[in-house]
């Protein structure tokens, strides 16, 4: 009996980690898109301050992550350094797509998480995306000639 109660408690306290690094990758991802929208209107000091706070919660996400979804947010955790370093310096333009980026692998995270508690985890090709000349930035908003 005490065996049974023993893993009963694990099993509960398994599963409210589970709960609690979901709500920290939520509020990272609303964060993450209130940085978004304040760098397109320029107000990099707003920016910062929900990049900051999308990346405390995308770390603490961090700490009961694996596999996919750990990649993807090391990814968005990268991004959003990036971010913050050059909304710090006012740089509202610079700052927002590498902002809009960690908008993508936090949500990639998250479906990531999903699927792999549900044991559907799909394995696929790495697609190509076109980068920027720079070759930092995948380029959005392209149109491909002659398809």
């Amino acid at each position: 009996m005490k065996l049974l109660k023993t893993m009963t408690i694990g099993l509960l306290m398994s599963a409210s980690q589970m709960v609690i690094a979901e709500d920290h990758s939520a509020v990272a991802l609303e964060h993450a898109h209130a940085a978004v929208e304040h760098g397109k209107l320029g107000h990099a000091p707003i920016l910062v301050e929900h990049a900051e706070a999308a990346l405390e919660h995308a770390l603490k996400a961090m700490e009961s992550a694996e596999g996919e979804e750990k990649a993807h947010l090391e990814a968005a955790i990268k991004v959003l350094e990036y971010s913050i370093e050059h909304g710090k310096m006012d740089h509202a333009d610079i700052a927002t797509p590498p902002a809009e980026e960690a908008v993508e692998h936090i949500q990639k995270s998250t479906q990531a998480k999903g699927s792999a508690a549900a044991g559907e985890i799909a394995i696929e090709a790495p697609k190509e995306t076109p980068k920027s000349s720079s070759g930092k930035w995948p380029v959005t908003g392209y149109k491909k000639i002659n398809q």
